[in-house]
């Protein structure tokens, strides 16, 4: 390669020395210093995902006291584990209650059952009433306030005879478990 170098002129030898910084200078910013950019921009933007996981988690550990706070209240709706044929004769013993105070009589009362959705699952009953409108009304009302989360899905009312202001009503009641 010297032999072949000193046979050039000497602005040819420029022109091949230049041409060689140019290559190897290439090749110098192919091989490190764009790999090393690149690795560079790669761990800002690490740094900054990991900093602003970093602030909403300090901001979470200050709102510690009132999210618990709020959790308890919310607590009692949670499922506790109990399977759906376990919370059947707490929510029967609601619907009773919620009848009785609503001077609702219960004529026929039947599980229909625990479906499973996407969030939670929901144990059906069928519930057979009567009374006059304003109590009935009283009754739907208190069973969708109720705090157990109890939903009337369906509700079929019909005179209870031609002479009598009372009516029967056939609900079907859905209790949400929240999973």
């Amino acid at each position: 390669m010297n032999s072949i170098v000193s046979k050039f002129s000497k602005r040819e030898r420029l022109v091949f020395g230049v041409t060689l910084l140019c290559i190897a200078g290439s090749l110098g910013y192919v091989c490190i210093i764009e790999p090393i950019g690149k690795r560079w921009n790669v761990l800002d933007a690490e740094l900054e995902s990991a900093r602003h996981r970093l602030y909403k988690n300090l901001k979470l550990l200050a709102d510690k006291d009132l999210l618990e706070k709020e959790y308890g209240t919310y607590q009692e709706y949670l499922d506790t584990g109990a399977s759906g044929e376990e919370q059947v004769p707490l929510v029967l013993k609601e619907i009773e209650s919620i009848a009785l105070n609503s001077q609702v009589k219960i004529t026929s009362i039947k599980p229909k059952g625990v479906k499973e959705f996407k969030h939670y699952r929901g144990v059906s009953i069928e519930v057979v009433v009567e009374g006059r409108i304003s109590q009935l009304l009283k009754c739907i009302y208190d069973i969708e306030g109720s705090r157990k989360l109890l939903e009337v899905e369906r509700l079929v009312l019909s005179p209870k005879d031609s002479q009598s202001d009372s009516l029967k009503g056939t609900l079907i009641i859905r209790k949400i478990l929240v999973q």
